[in-house]
């Protein structure tokens, strides 16, 4: 009986090929708040779900490539509080891939959520230093970024006194 298990996790470990996953670091409110551009709380309004195609390189065939899809999703935010940043709009689009082992968020229409989000112009779910697109705001699972829900009053102040101390 044991034979067909230990064969069974034999194969699987060697027959996967390239596999990434998220592995963050835990990290303080006050680390988040200076590592993000834009921090706001908002209820999710629209979602536009997106393909996008990207070419990476054979890491054994010198020349070909392999196209990948990539997920780019869109939620669009209504902003409750205006924590840091200098958005002008009441609506705010954060760009992610959606979840998973990439490190995107996903969010439920209507829900309700504190968000740390940063500028970026390397296209979602890529770290090609030479893919850029027009910059975009987006977040991740290793910011602070949570259903409000489950956001303590006091990140919240503590968010607003780093504001404060920050715009002096």
């Amino acid at each position: 009986m044991k034979k067909p298990i230990i064969l069974t996790i034999f194969l699987l470990i060697f027959s996967a090929t390239k596999v990434y996953s998220c592995s963050c670091e835990k990290s303080s409110i006050k680390y988040g708040f200076e590592h993000s551009d834009l921090i706001f709380t908002g209820t999710v309004v629209e979602i536009n779900k997106k393909k996008a195609y990207d070419s990476i390189p054979s890491s054994t065939e010198k020349g070909k490539y392999y196209v990948q899809e990539i997920n780019r999703i869109e939620f669009v935010f209504k902003i409750t509080e205006l924590i840091k940043g200098k958005e002008k709009s009441d609506f705010i689009t954060i760009v992610t891939s959606g979840g998973g082992a990439d490190c995107g968020n996903y969010f439920d229409l209507n829900s309700e959520h504190l968000i740390y989000s940063y500028k970026t112009d390397l296209q979602v779910n890529t770290f090609d230093e030479n893919n850029k697109v027009e910059p975009y705001f987006s977040t991740d699972l290793c910011t602070q970024t949570k259903k409000l829900n489950q956001t303590k009053k006091s990140e919240i102040n503590k968010l607003k006194r780093l504001n404060k101390q920050n715009r002096k």
